[in-house]
């Protein structure tokens, strides 16, 4: 079933998808025909504060529940799911905005969002171990048939950080009015772009969103050759989590959408939909824990709701 908000972007954009009918089929999945659950908005729970501003990804492992602060400093931080208490946390070096967190034995996987790499930091420390490209990185466009963008309803959870100073004068940023994807004519170098928001570890095997390229890249992280092709649901994936001990199917979420999707690991295929409320906070990190599916919303709050079969 598709949502009243997907068809009223799609209706709206209908002249063009009318003259471009490959672009229907080409941007994202057929949706049409999955179950879908719908989950009420009496089932959310906000239910306290992250360690610090911006949470952007989760893990969960026996020690607690991992949170990725794409903040100035990208904290990992380790709580305890049920009362949000820090037990740890430091600093992952060489990491820009990070995007998702894989805690993987002694090493843990961030996405790097603004440099477009994965970083490979220590466990215990935090410290730099490695740096990989991420494939599909560039920059995030959009087609006439996406959603569009949410926004979070939740009152930030600590005092908003002072704002960048405006762009100098003379220069057009890429939010100017003619257009978001015209560069700032003053930049020489090429445009900036995004990476990955979302890694998901299997053995040898790394599952990473990447929303510019609308794919989840299966990369063996030992020779970084990407193994399978996943198309996303949407256009703004965000975290997943796997359904079960081994493996075999994932949720992934998408922000926009305001949903997860359940994956088959091997395949891709898409076999289910679980609808959150308009209402709801917008989904950043996710995972399954004791039978509730943890949500952080990047405002600085942890929410949550129980997972039926």
């Amino acid at each position: 079933m598709i949502d009243r908000r997907r068809i009223l972007a799609m209706a709206a954009s209908a002249p063009a998808i009318a003259a471009f009918p490959q672009l229907a089929s080409a941007a994202l999945p057929n949706l049409s025909g999955i179950r879908t659950r719908n989950i009420a908005s009496s089932a959310i729970e906000v239910i306290y504060k992250t360690p610090h501003t911006k949470p952007n990804g989760l893990d969960v492992t026996s020690e607690g529940m991992w949170i990725m602060d794409q903040g100035p400093e990208n904290y990992a931080s380790l709580i305890n799911p049920q009362n949000g208490v820090l037990i740890r946390e430091y600093v992952c070096e060489g990491v820009r905005s990070a995007s998702g967190i894989a805690v993987d034995g002694d090493t843990v996987w961030v996405g790097s969002t603004y440099n477009r790499l994965i970083i490979a930091v220590d466990e215990r420390t935090g410290k730099l171990k490695g740096k990989y490209s991420t494939p599909g990185a560039g920059q995030i466009y959009k087609v006439v048939s996406d959603v569009p963008g949410r926004r979070t309803n939740l009152k930030p959870a600590y005092p908003e950080p002072p704002k960048p100073p405006p762009p100098v004068a003379g220069t057009l940023s890429s939010g100017g009015r003619r257009g978001a994807g015209l560069q700032d004519d003053s930049v020489q170098a090429g445009p900036v772009g995004t990476g990955a928001h979302c890694i998901l570890v299997k053995g040898n095997l790394l599952y990473v969103a990447v929303p510019p390229a609308r794919m989840i890249f299966v990369i063996d992280k030992n020779t970084w050759v990407v193994q399978n092709l996943i198309q996303t649901a949407g256009s703004r994936p965000h975290d997943m989590t796997w359904t079960n001990d081994a493996k075999t199917h994932f949720w992934a979420s998408d922000s926009d959408l305001n949903a997860f999707f359940l994956h088959d690991a091997t395949t891709g295929q898409i076999s289910e939909r679980l609808q959150l409320p308009s209402d709801s906070p917008v989904i950043h990190g996710a995972k399954l824990w004791n039978g509730h599916m943890y949500n952080c919303d990047d405002a600085g709050w942890m929410f949550r709701f129980r997972m039926s079969a």
